[in-house]
């Protein structure tokens, strides 16, 4: 089943927008889409009698740059978006079942940038899948904080 498409929009707010695309989305905008999705989903912990569990799908970004010491710094920003990329890649990977083409497949993420615009933190993240269908860069920007 193909994805439904949406596209970020970074004007003077953060605004997701679904096109008009009835087949949907499929490939290498597939896997962008859902690493989005994936880095902003918190992991969830549920109590089942004395036992905690928790679900370790998502990239989890509350709890690892919503904290105000975090915020205090770039650098700290940066290493907290890394571990959620990390969180990110690792849960696509383990959600993957087999006839999942390679265009869909994430291979690794790296946080490319991170700029500061009229208030806004917002960072640039670079998905590599398994295959690519074209040669252009799978980047997107997305705030993170407003200041």
């Amino acid at each position: 089943m193909a994805d439904i498409d949406f596209i970020t929009i970074l004007t003077n707010r953060f605004e997701v927008s679904l096109t008009d695309n009835p087949r949907g989305v499929t490939g290498n905008r597939a896997l962008l889409n859902r690493f989005e999705i994936t880095f902003l989903t918190k992991r969830k912990q549920f109590l089942q009698g004395n036992d905690v569990l928790v679900d370790t799908f998502g990239g989890d970004i509350e709890r690892f740059v919503g904290v105000p010491r975090v915020l205090e710094d770039t650098q700290s920003i940066a290493a907290s978006l890394s571990a959620v990329i990390d969180n990110t890649v690792e849960s696509l990977k383990n959600d993957i079942n087999n006839k999942v083409p390679n265009t869909e497949r994430i291979e690794s993420a790296e946080l490319v940038e991170i700029y500061n615009v009229s208030g806004v933190i917002t960072a640039k993240i670079r998905v590599i899948p398994v295959e690519t269908e074209n040669y252009s860069v799978l980047e997107f920007n997305l705030p993170i904080i407003r200041g």
